[in-house]
């Protein structure tokens, strides 16, 4: 069946907030022309909607266009390029996304942030130089536009929206005021937001004394596991594991109260009685397990894992028709995007490929097939053509962009995801001996499958490959892309500038040559099995020392 919930990110009124991400929202300080549903009508945030799948499956008659055909290898760089060609603008030396189609006008907060993650996807998946200066524009005007104190927005989920998207700006730039602000974003929910007094603890959606009469009070999957993610991507740049063990107790209270363990359902909030409302959306599935891989990349916990695979196989097989993730809702925001982005991580980290890969290409295929071919935009609606709305805003197409950022054309090799790098001359693993610290020197070590010795491989779009480590969230470097034999490898913030990217060449043994593009040279034991020894780079000689398997 579609799923039939009328939420989608923010929508706040009385019900409560599941109904999460439509296009109204009641009680803010900033209001859009397409904030309020024709007729006045106000749909619940955090419950589902109780109108039939024929009043969600309603297709505007006229100006629906023609099939075109399924994806190809191009098509991720075609749609982000389409998104910006359709809302991107630069005005008064100002860099934003706009409001609608027809409406030039910048967006606004949360749905402005929603937009950037839609660009932050794409430098995920390519990490181009042209889309990184786009993040960076979008990210420092966002701060132009809202800048902090954010106290006068009593939504807590807002908070963490706007948060994310700039601790994955900083992730992607480097610039320092982005950490810096997604930091305050987080603190001040956690401060204010924070509650045992009732449910044993949770974040408030709305804060109670900013919750206006006659409206519901309680916690929602919405304001809980996207600032959980939010504490792990902090944690992930700086070290700092006060962040870290936020997230663990952010996570452990929605589990518990959140989460069906057995069928993998996110349910939408619980209020002060503990009432629980089970309703359902697609970002919330979404959010969940972006945060628990983060959780199973940091700790390894086996858990996490078990709880991410559970709620995405609780969307493939009781929320989509026919395969297809797909909701007309009209009062939408994004439906997908999260999802997409949870799933993308799930797949890629995790070498999941044989199990996913058919049908996200499904989902893929569905999208490109129906996307108006004048804009090549697909709304949230998947399933059927796309209209053609004249006011149609970036945040019902962000979705489709997100989904077809990671989900390659081709199913990928075996050299993507978390590996341990094993010398073949001795056995010994690259390691990163527990520090976090930029410059701290790469070793090896004797073989234990710690999170000191594994990497995440991820993939740029030049076919180059990023290699991360899982221990301290920094790159595997050439310092300073000297190229001179015998360099010690270190460990950096992750940049993806040359001397952090790497060519991964499998040889007829089924070893790996890793070379780096900067400099062209080889990584090498040092034909020592010693613990602790230096990690160099030397030409290639086609030595034991220099062929390497990925585990």
């Amino acid at each position: 069946m579609t799923e039939k919930r009328g939420s989608a990110r923010h929508k706040r009124t009385v019900e409560s907030c599941s109904e999460a991400r439509e296009l109204t929202k009641t009680q803010k300080p900033m209001h859009h022309p397409f904030e309020k549903i024709p007729g006045g009508a106000l749909p619940g945030r955090c419950s589902p909607a109780r109108s039939g799948l024929a009043a969600l499956m309603l297709v505007c008659c006229c100006g629906l266009t023609e099939t075109a055909s399924a994806i190809g290898a191009g098509d991720a760089d075609i749609s982000i390029d389409a998104f910006n060609s359709a809302f991107l603008t630069t005005s008064s030396g100002r860099t934003y996304y706009k409001r609608a189609l027809n409406d030039s006008a910048h967006d606004g907060t949360w749905t402005l942030a929603l937009n950037i993650m839609g660009m932050q996807d794409a430098y995920e998946r390519t990490g181009s130089l042209a889309h990184r200066t786009i993040v960076n524009d979008l990210c420092n005007d966002f701060l132009q536009f809202n800048p902090p104190p954010w106290a006068w927005d009593g939504w807590n989920d807002d908070i963490a929206w706007m948060s994310l998207a700039l601790i994955r700006g900083y992730q992607q730039t480097g610039t320092t005021n982005f950490l810096t602000q997604a930091r305050y974003g987080f603190d001040m929910v956690w401060a204010r937001g924070w509650d045992m007094q009732y449910n044993g603890g949770g974040i408030w959606e709305q804060q109670p004394d900013m919750t206006p009469a006659g409206q519901a009070i309680n916690k929602c999957a919405l304001s809980n596991n996207p600032t959980g993610k939010l504490a792990c991507m902090i944690y992930q740049s700086t070290g700092d594991v006060w962040y870290r063990d936020r997230a663990v107790q952010i996570y452990a209270w929605s589990r518990s109260r959140l989460f069906n363990p057995a069928t993998g359902q996110v349910y939408a909030s619980i209020d002060r009685d503990n009432r629980v409302d089970q309703g359902t959306a697609v970002y919330n599935q979404g959010s969940f397990v972006d945060f628990a891989n983060l959780l199973y990349q940091i700790t390894g916990d086996i858990m996490y894992f078990d709880d991410a695979k559970k709620a995405v196989d609780h969307v493939r097989n009781n929320m989509t028709s026919n395969g297809i993730i797909s909701n007309t809702a009209g009062y939408l925001n994004t439906w997908g995007d999260e999802f997409a982005r949870g799933l993308g991580h799930f797949v890629r980290d995790n070498r999941l490929w044989a199990t996913y890969h058919g049908w996200m290409v499904q989902n893929a295929d569905a999208i490109w097939n129906n996307r108006r071919l004048d804009l090549n935009l697909t709304d949230n609606g998947w399933d059927r053509l796309t209209p053609n709305d004249a006011a149609m805003p970036p945040t019902k197409a962000v979705s489709a962009v997100a989904w077809l950022q990671f989900t390659p054309a081709a199913m990928p090799g075996s050299i993507g995801g978390v590996h341990t790098i094993v010398s073949r001359q001795n056995g010994i693993a690259i390691d990163n001996e527990g520090s976090n610290a930029n410059g701290a020197e790469v070793a090896q070590w004797g073989l234990n499958n710690g999170q000191n010795q594994k990497w995440n491989f991820t993939r740029n779009a030049d076919n180059s490959w990023n290699i991360v480590s899982q221990s301290s969230w920094r790159a595997l470097d050439v310092p300073r892309g000297n190229a001179a034999n015998g360099v010690q490898m270190v460990q950096w913030t992750p940049n993806r500038f040359g001397n952090q990217r790497w060519w991964v060449d499998q040889q007829s043994d089924g070893t790996f040559k890793i070379w780096n593009q900067a400099t062209g040279k080889t990584l090498d034991n040092s034909s020592n099995n010693t613990n602790g020894y230096k990690l160099i780079q030397w030409d290639w000689n086609g030595g034991n020392q220099q062929r390497w398997l990925l585990r």
